[in-house]
């Protein structure tokens, strides 16, 4: 399986990982998600919802100068395992093209043993979280 770098070296991170130390990491990826942008703030309209998610998560991908996605969440401060899961994603696919992103085969997180950690529902919400990643990159690709 052919991952983007970053979130290959996610993948192998976690598949080494205890549970407890999968449970740590997945608490640190939450404290590194970044806030929603403040032209975000009043603009949960124009994000996509992720229902999959017993959590409510919104997104919004946008496209860099050079092609590559970035993708901004809107998560509960209360659900520190899904904004963990979310920076999982939000950090291994910054900046990737959207190509690559398409690449990204929706069981990629097996390796890393999540279920070890996490409920398969919380898994179900994670894969739901790239579905809709593919599909932004899917729009972006024909934007200008």
């Amino acid at each position: 399986m052919t991952l983007p770098e970053k979130l290959q070296e996610i993948v192998e991170d976690f598949s080494w990982a205890s549970r407890e130390e999968k449970v740590e990491m997945l608490i640190q990826y939450a404290e590194s998600l970044p806030p929603l942008p403040d032209w975000l703030q009043d603009e949960r309209a124009i994000m996509e919802p992720v229902p999959e998610c017993m959590t409510p998560v919104f997104l919004f991908a946008e496209k860099d100068a050079d092609g590559g996605l970035h993708f901004h969440f809107d998560i509960p401060p209360q659900s520190p395992t899904v904004q963990g899961l979310a920076a999982i994603l939000a950090n291994g696919l910054d900046g990737a093209r959207p190509e690559e992103i398409l690449a990204v085969p929706a069981d990629f997180y097996r390796d890393m043993k999540l279920e070890e950690a996490i409920s398969y529902q919380r898994l179900n919400g994670f894969q739901g979280v790239l579905a809709h990643m593919k599909q932004a990159a899917v729009r972006l690709i024909h934007e200008k």
